[in-house]
């Protein structure tokens, strides 16, 4: 099927490959590719959760998530929530992602209290706000644990909440840098909790089974 994600040869035949690959310096492509084709063969009509949206309209150094799961969803139906803390954050992912309006729900509040009081189960749960430090502030210890604390919170608030559940695909941003990266403690907890890691590059991807 024209159009349909699936793991081949025939690039022509992904959109995904012709739009956001950019000639392979998306760091972040083949984990969205994977996950995005989990969830195809998996759910009709997903619903998507993210923390952290979209701040630039070329946010090629961030992946540009919101696009790529607003399009997706566009494509085959389905849900995003997009959580972000900052208002002003909103507003530019909105200008960004206008073409995907009608199936994402733009959200204002911070993600923790989100996910704990949000009824819904997310089919794919795409952990990415606080940022972690890179470049100048890459050796900043103290913003590393915070970020790497607000990651392990942001899921354990989605597992109360009751918005994660045995088959929801967890998808975390700002993977293999320095001290560990955003998900280190939570690589950590999955893998206590029975979780398979399926792909470890600049974003993590896992599931509870396949």
């Amino acid at each position: 099927m024209i159009n349909t994600m699936v793991f081949t040869d025939d690039t022509s035949q992904s959109w995904l490959y012709r739009k956001y690959y950019f000639a392979g310096s998306n760091s972040r492509y083949w984990t969205f590719q994977m996950a995005l084709n989990i969830l195809y063969q998996k759910r009709e009509n997903p619903l998507i959760i993210e923390t952290g949206c979209q701040r630039m309209a070329d946010d090629l150094g961030a992946g540009m998530s919101t696009s790529i799961f607003g399009e997706y969803l566009k494509r085959y139906g389905g849900r995003l929530f997009t959580v972000d803390i900052s208002q002003h954050n909103l507003d530019i992912c909105k200008g960004c992602t206008i073409d995907f309006a009608d199936y994402i729900k733009y959200v204002c509040q911070d993600s923790i209290s989100f996910l704990r009081h949000n009824e819904e189960k997310a089919d794919l749960l795409y952990l990415d706000s606080l940022d972690y430090p890179i470049g100048d502030e890459a050796g900043d210890i103290q913003k590393q644990v915070a970020a790497q604390v607000h990651c392990l919170k942001e899921f354990k608030a989605a597992v109360k909440g009751g918005t994660v559940t045995n088959s929801t695909i967890i998808l975390i941003d700002d993977n293999q840098l320095p001290g560990g990266g955003k998900p280190r403690l939570l690589k950590q907890h999955l893998q206590d909790e029975g979780y398979l890691c399926l792909l470890d590059l600049q974003q993590s991807l896992w599931v509870k089974g396949i």
